[in-house]
């Protein structure tokens, strides 16, 4: 299989009708990485690969949205018939424990037994498989990864929730695909600064990066997406177009 996206869920800060919160299959070969597991992700993810078959998972951060589905996970891997091997899971430092302090004291044991939290950060390269994944910082309250993930010849960009910033820009530096943070439309700001870019502030970091294809993603339940794609497209000369939930994507 060509390097290739599923989108497991699109909602940007809590589900929707419908729609679950971030998570993203990334394909290619035989190779299986699942980019951060939000809130009702895990559902879709099975539509597309058994959870003992995932080869690590990637967190951009630990925000709720990003990682709760880490639960199912662990259990679903942990009661799985096959008695896969532990799963690895890159993500920021402090993670783990953060995570396991949600878990009833029989069931912390377990998690690390069953999910091996590796610490990674801006700057570390991995290799999962067929992928080669490249760490940059992002720009959001938390410490936040964006992923530059490299196979076949293509280059899939995801920029995690991010305010945008060069670093986000140099990730997705001449992407094939670049998956960005679109949580709010210009037209309704003023926004909080910091947090989440708004469509024209996707478009323009699309724009900045060179990258020729953009999907906007992360997009508040209540907003239309086709409208942010819509907001984005007038920033950037990138093909674009809007993520759902079951969309599958050949970079």
């Amino acid at each position: 299989m060509p390097l290739s996206l599923g989108v497991c869920g699109s909602a940007g800060t809590h589900p929707g009708p419908g729609q679950a919160c971030s998570g993203y299959l990334v394909a290619a070969g035989a190779s299986r990485l699942l980019v951060d597991a939000g809130n009702g992700s895990l559902s879709q993810l099975q539509r597309w690969v058994d959870v003992a078959d995932l080869d690590a998972v990637l967190l951009s951060h630990t925000h709720p949205d990003h990682c709760v589905d880490l639960y199912g996970l662990y259990y679903a891997r942990r009661f799985h018939p096959a008695d896969p091997a532990p799963l690895t899971v890159y993500a920021p430092a402090g993670a783990e424990a953060q995570l396991a302090a949600l878990l009833p004291p029989d069931a912390r044991e377990g998690f690390s037994q069953h999910l091996r939290f590796v610490p990674v950060a801006a700057g570390d390269t991995l290799v999962v498989g067929a992928l080669t994944v490249r760490l940059h910082a992002a720009v959001h309250p938390v410490e936040t990864l964006a992923a530059r993930i490299i196979a076949d010849g293509r280059v899939l960009a995801y920029s995690g929730d991010t305010h945008g910033g060069d670093d986000v820009a140099a990730a997705a530096a001449a992407a094939d695909l670049f998956v960005c943070d679109a949580t709010w439309l210009a037209a309704d700001g003023p926004h909080p600064e910091g947090l989440h870019c708004t469509g024209a502030e996707a478009g323009a970091l699309a724009e900045q990066a060179g990258a020729r294809r953009l999907l906007v993603t992360h997009v508040n339940p209540r907003l239309d997406r086709d409208a942010m794609a819509a907001e984005a497209a007038e920033h950037t000369t990138a093909e674009v177009t809007a993520a759902e939930d079951g969309l599958w994507v050949a970079v």
